[in-house]
């Protein structure tokens, strides 16, 4: 049985410019932006987390609230420097043993998708907060890239 030919990046660049060239009357210049923008595409990256750990998360309340990434939460040693005690999760999988084992973690268990309905978890995680302050102990809320999720949770705390 025959393979079907494989088709370099290349190939797809050539075949969208003459397209975009002759059916949509696209430029020079707009089909050699493309063209970097396709090759800038298919340039490897560095995984995002190994340069994690590095810095501090964001304190958002001195002496009590921080905002991070998995990084952050993975990061045994940084979290015993700051006397964090408490963990947010706000991830789709649970953090390891070792910070189980050391660490009080509340884990909300949702992906990061745009229909993710993260509001169902904000009593849970402002009553989990507000319990971590009333002991004036240290939380790290976090998630994969400390972006989107636990930053809703900060927020919906904050906003409370």
């Amino acid at each position: 049985m025959a393979s079907a030919p494989v088709r370099s990046n290349v190939w797809m660049i050539d075949v969208m410019g003459y397209y975009l060239t002759n059916d949509l009357q696209a430029t020079n210049e707009e089909i050699d932006y493309l063209k970097r923008l396709c090759a800038l595409k298919s340039k490897p990256r560095e995984a995002s987390i190994k340069l994690k750990g590095v810095r501090n998360p964001s304190t958002i309340i001195d002496d009590y609230l921080y905002h991070g990434d998995l990084g952050h939460a993975l990061n045994k040693n940084l979290l015993e420097e700051l006397d964090i005690r408490h963990i947010v999760n706000v991830c789709d999988s649970p953090l390891n043993k070792e910070i189980l084992d050391h660490f009080n973690v509340l884990w909300i268990n949702v992906s990061d998708e745009l229909s993710a309905n993260i509001r169902q978890y904000f009593d849970r995680t402002n009553e989990f907060l507000h319990a971590c302050k009333l002991k004036n102990e240290k939380v790290l809320v976090h998630c994969q890239m400390g972006i989107s999720r636990s930053s809703s949770i900060i927020l919906a705390y904050l906003i409370k």
